[in-house]
């Protein structure tokens, strides 16, 4: 290995223990407010090398949304697409479910960056990489509800309103348990009640469900 690609791994190592030290500094209830200073001192590194890595503290919770992202990506790649409609749709719901509750951390931050607020202040290389990333996320899933409008299952209606109600089901869900709200519970069997829940309301149905 040459010296050049031996400094770039170690860049990339430190960098990761960086976000690594992030992450479990925003596990606290006044994560928002973590400093630079905190985060040089979790990694054990002066504040100055954050810098060298990250434009600001902002990068890093990006940082960290886009690797979130990336996992929730390489779950979907492994869904084959040839299967029915509605148990890729099941699988999907459960890839996004079992990430969005694996780390309290990553969820907060995820929901922290899809703040217009936030992405206002990101320079314009870090935001067309976020937004590059949701793309290729969203796209499956999009792709997916299409089939289903096209084969007959789901109503045909536009895309974006379509889908607003189990968009708007799966983040209350997943606030719900956050929150502590709903206890200790069997996140399996609320997952199928809430997958159900959902599919019900996307199904075409022959009579309409509110009357005129």
């Amino acid at each position: 290995m040459s010296v050049q690609a031996r400094r770039l791994r170690e860049f990339e190592r430190r960098k990761q223990e960086i976000l690594d030290a992030a992450l479990s500094l925003f596990g606290e209830d006044n994560w928002e407010r973590v400093t630079v200073e905190e985060i040089a001192k979790k990694t054990g590194i002066g504040k100055g090398t954050i810098y060298k890595h990250f434009e600001s503290k902002d990068e890093i919770y990006a940082r960290l949304a886009i690797q979130f992202q990336l996992r929730i990506e390489g779950e979907l790649k492994k869904i084959d697409n040839q299967l029915p409609v509605l148990d890729r749709f099941r699988l999907h719901t459960r890839a996004a479910w079992e990430m969005h509750l694996s780390k309290k951390e990553l969820h907060r931050v995820f929901l922290y960056c899809s703040r217009l607020e936030f992405r206002s202040k990101l320079s314009e290389k870090v935001l067309a990489e976020m937004q590059a990333v949701e793309l290729r996320v969203s796209r499956p899933s999009q792709e997916m509800i299409i089939d289903g409008i096209a084969q007959g299952l789901f109503r045909d209606s536009p895309l974006p309103l379509l889908m607003f109600g189990p968009q708007s089901t799966f983040w209350g869900a997943i606030q719900l348990i956050w929150s502590g709200y709903l206890g200790d519970i069997d996140h399996r069997q609320y997952l199928e009640e809430m997958t159900t829940f959902i599919l019900v309301g996307l199904v075409h149905h022959d009579k309409p469900l509110i009357s005129h």
